[in-house]
C-alpha cells in the first residue's frame, strides 16, 4: 500500500495554519495580501482566488484547498509548486510510483523529472580492497554506508538525460528480449540519425512513437525515411512509417529492470494485429484533447481509467483518488483540470502523463521560472548537519562505488520509492542488493550482461519447471561451499541441488548436494541488465 500522506499527518509539531503563516512571511507576505494579489492576478471569480478567512477555513477538519488555490500560493510566493503541495500533505512522486506499480496495457514514459533536489538519499563508498570484485558478490562486501547525500550533490550520476519507459502488455514487440512490465532506459541521443547514420546491428532495440503511441522494438529501413517496426516472437502486424510525419525514434534501449516474479504473459489485441492505417502526428495543446489521445493510445476504456483510479484510492485509503467514468468523460470533453490535486495523481498515473505536460495544458506551468525551494527550516526536511559533505572527485580513490557508477552511467533514482514493488517485499536493504557484473561465464541469458540483481533471501527451497519457458523460469542465487557464488535456474531432486543452465555456451547440469557442498540463498526476484 502507498502511503497516503495528510495534510495533518505530515508535521504534527506545528499546525498547519501556523506553519503556512512562516512561510508567506518569510516573503513579507499574509494571507490577507496573497488574497489581495489572488484577486487582482486571477479575480475573485476563480479558482484561483484564496479568500481573506483562509485560516478560518483551513481549521476545519474536512478542508483541504485546490490544486488551483495551491498554485496560487507558489505563484505569489515565488516558492516551488512541488514544495507547497508538499506542505498540504500531497508528494509529487507518487505519480512516478503509481506509474512504476499500476499494470499497463500499452508501453508508456515513466515520469522521472518530479525528484526533489533537496532530499537526501543514502550514500555509499567503497570497502578497501572491493576494486575488482568476482563474478557476483555481495554489495554489502564492496560498499559501506555513509550517510545521506543531497540528491543536488550528485547530479552527474542523476541528469544524463535518458527516457524511461514501462513495457506494455498489449505492444512487447520486443518480446522475449523485453517482458511486459520490464522498466527500460532510452539513450535519446541514438535517434532516427543514429539509425540512418550508423546502421546498428538488427538487434537494437528502439523505443518509438507512433499515432497508436509507444512501444519498444527492433527497427528496419525500407527506404530514404521509411522503416518498420519488428516482432520477432509475435505476430504483430508490420506497418511502414513515414520519419517524422507518422514516427518518431525516441532513442535506443540500453538497460532493462525486470521484475522475475508474477511475469505476465503478453497478447497481441487485434488492433495491432490487423494492418492500419498510420496517421500524421497531431499537436495537441489542449487538456481535454491530450487526455483523450493518451486514454486512447493506452487502449483504455472510461470504465478501466475509473476502475485503475479506483485502486489507487484503494491504496492510499483516500476517496479522493478515485474519479468515476463519467468525470473523465467530462475532464475530456470540457478540458478543465479536476479541483483536487489527488486525482490529478490518479489521472497522470493511469494516463501515463507527464506532470508538467498536464501543467502546461493548464497553463499554470513556467518552465523558465521553476521556483525557489522553500527553506528546510520551514518544509523539514533531512537535517543538514546529517548529510554527508560532498567530497571532491580528486580526493576520491578508484574503488568499487567508482566503477558501479560507471557501469551505470545514470542512477534511476525514481526507483528508489519503489524497490518494494520490485522486489515484492515491505522490507529491503543493501543485503539484498547483489552484484552481478563480473566476468565469468553466465548460466543464464538474463545475467549475460547484468549488473545488480534483488534477491528475497526468504525464498530458499529452488524450483525447476520443465514446462515453463526460459523467461518464466524463477532464478536462485547459489552460494558454494568454497565461498563463491553461483546465479543459475535449479531445483531439489532427491537431496541433491540440480542446476540447469540456459547459458549460450553448452554446460551440462551441475549436481550438488543440497546444503553441503551448496545452498539456496534465496531467489533473484529483479534485475538490472545492459542491452547490445
Amino acid at each position: 500500500m502507498l502511503p497516503a500522506r495528510s495534510s495533518r499527518e505530515s508535521f504534527p509539531s506545528i499546525p498547519l495554519a501556523e506553519r503556512i503563516q512562516s512561510i508567506l512571511a518569510s516573503k513579507r507576505l499574509s494571507v490577507y495580501r496573497v488574497s489581495q494579489q489572488s484577486a487582482a492576478r486571477y479575480g475573485r471569480a476563480s479558482r484561483f482566488f484564496i479568500p481573506h478567512n483562509f485560516y478560518s477555513d483551513l481549521r476545519a477538519s474536512s478542508f483541504m484547498p485546490s490544486f488551483h488555490q495551491i498554485v496560487a500560493f507558489s505563484h505569489i510566493s515565488g516558492y516551488r509548486l512541488a514544495d507547497w503541495l508538499a506542505v498540504f500533505g500531497f508528494n509529487v512522486e507518487d505519480i512516478t510510483r503509481l506509474q512504476v506499480l499500476l499494470p499497463s496495457k500499452r508501453t508508456i514514459l515513466i515520469d522521472t523529472t518530479l525528484a526533489n533536489k533537496q532530499d537526501a538519499i543514502p550514500w555509499f563508498r567503497s570497502r578497501e580492497n572491493a576494486t575488482s570484485p568476482v563474478e557476483i558478490a555481495p554489495l554489502v562486501q564492496l560498499l559501506q554506508r555513509i550517510g545521506p547525500r543531497q540528491i543536488s550533490t550528485i547530479s552527474q550520476f542523476t541528469d544524463r538525460g535518458f527516457l524511461y519507459a514501462k513495457v506494455g502488455s498489449e505492444d512487447a514487440l520486443a518480446f522475449p528480449e523485453l517482458v511486459p512490465g520490464s522498466i527500460v532506459r532510452v539513450d535519446p541521443k541514438k535517434n532516427y540519425a543514429y539509425l540512418r547514420d550508423t546502421k546498428p546491428p538488427a538487434d537494437r532495440i528502439f523505443l518509438i512513437e507512433h499515432s497508436k503511441g509507444l512501444c519498444c522494438a527492433a527497427v528496419r529501413s525500407l527506404a530514404a525515411d521509411v522503416i518498420v517496426a519488428i516482432g520477432t516472437t509475435l505476430s504483430f502486424a508490420q506497418i511502414p512509417l513515414r520519419v517524422p510525419e507518422e514516427v518518431r525514434i525516441l532513442g535506443m534501449v540500453d538497460l532493462e529492470i525486470r521484475r522475475l516474479l508474477k511475469t505476465e504473459l503478453p497478447t497481441v489485441p487485434r488492433d495491432l494485429a490487423r494492418r492500419w492505417k498510420p496517421q500524421v502526428f497531431l499537436t495537441d495543446v489542449k487538456l481535454g484533447k491530450i487526455l483523450q489521445r493518451a486514454r486512447t493510445n493506452l487502449n483504455l476504456s472510461l470504465r478501466e481509467a475509473a476502475a485503475a483510479s479506483r485502486h489507487i484510492s484503494e491504496m492510499f485509503g483516500n476517496p479522493h483518488y478515485q474519479m468515476s467514468a463519467s468525470s473523465l468523460y467530462d475532464y475530456e470533453l470540457t478540458g478543465d483540470s479536476p479541483r483536487d490535486f489527488a486525482k490529478i495523481v490518479s489521472l497522470c498515473a493511469v494516463y501515463g502523463l507527464r506532470l508538467q505536460l498536464f501543467l502546461e495544458a493548464m497553463g499554470v506551468a513556467n518552465k523558465d521560472d521553476p521556483g525557489e525551494a522553500i527553506p528546510d527550516q520551514l518544509l523539514p526536511r533531512q537535517a543538514s548537519s546529517e548529510i554527508s559533505p560532498e567530497v571532491p572527485a580528486e580526493q576520491i580513490a578508484p574503488g568499487f562505488m567508482e566503477h558501479l557508477l560507471e557501469e551505470l552511467t545514470e542512477l534511476p533514482l525514481f526507483l528508489r520509492n519503489s524497490l518494494d514493488t520490485l522486489s515484492n517485499s515491505a522490507k529491503i536493504s543493501l543485503d539484498d542488493f547483489y552484484w552481478i557484473g563480473g566476468k565469468g561465464r553466465p548460466l543464464h541469458p538474463y545475467l549475460a550482461r547484468g549488473l545488480l540483481a534483488i534477491v528475497n533471501r526468504r525464498r530458499k527451497t529452488a524450483f525447476h519447471f520443465p514446462a515453463k519457458p526460459l523467461w518464466q523460469q524463477p532464478i536462485y542465487l547459489i552460494l558454494k561451499r568454497d565461498g563463491d557464488y553461483m546465479a543459475a535456474c535449479c531445483g531439489a531432486e532427491n537431496g541433491s541441488l540440480v542446476v540447469h543452465p540456459y547459458g549460450r555456451e553448452f554446460h551440462p547440469p551441475i549436481v550438488f548436494r543440497n546444503h553441503q557442498d551448496a545452498e539456496v540463498i534465496g531467489q533473484i526476484v529483479a534485475i538490472g541488465r545492459r542491452l547490445p
